[in-house]
């Protein structure tokens, strides 16, 4: 799988392709089309090309552009429990922000256990898991290959050693499934 980073201001969003795009991960700040635009281009990459995007968890700097990418075709992904977290971003926005609303229609809502039968059909080989810690709704793109995407996670090195933790629970699902390298919202991938 190539990996491909369109991040812009201090977010990282990767493209996930082979012979031509398959998943755009994480949609942006609101307002900033055309600064997503910009960055695909400059690496050769349509928007209107990514079939599917997938938002590590609803806010502001990840899931800005979701309504908007929606409008040029990119369907979104969304794991269950992430529903319920799509409404409240309104919460956080402000008018100068041009926020376009998620709209429910077309959305393609997904389990942790459908999740693999999906992205197989849309050949990319791995899985979406619920990571809870940053926030309720967080998922994490595993991919077969040892790789994760792990949104705003905490990165384990700050987290002390309790298993009763949900973000330090999130981390050892993410271990359990062999993951090797991690490519983190923010800042550069790293070895675990």
């Amino acid at each position: 799988m190539n990996l491909v980073n369109v991040g812009y201001r201090s977010t990282n969003y990767y493209v996930l392709a082979n012979h031509r795009p398959r998943l755009l991960l994480d949609a942006g700040w609101p307002g900033s089309l055309g600064k997503m635009r910009e960055s695909c281009r400059r690496m050769g990459i349509r928007l209107e090309d990514i079939p599917y995007q997938l938002v590590t968890h609803y806010h502001i700097d990840h899931a800005g552009l979701v309504e908007e990418l929606k409008q040029l075709g990119v369907k979104l992904l969304v794991l269950d429990i992430q529903v319920a977290a799509i409404p409240l971003m309104r919460q956080h926005i402000k008018p100068q922000d041009n926020y376009t609303d998620i709209s429910t229609n077309g959305n393609i809502i997904l389990t942790e256990a459908s999740s693999r039968a999906f992205l197989k059909g849309i050949g990319i080989d791995g899985e979406i898991i619920a990571t809870p810690g940053h926030s309720d709704d967080s998922v994490t793109l595993i991919l077969d290959e040892g790789t994760a995407f792990t949104g705003d996670l905490t990165n384990p090195i700050l987290l002390p050693d309790d298993a009763t933790n949900p973000t330090w629970q999130s981390w050892q699902k993410i271990r359990d499934r062999g993951v090797t390298t991690i490519y983190p919202a923010h800042g550069p991938v790293w070895k675990m």
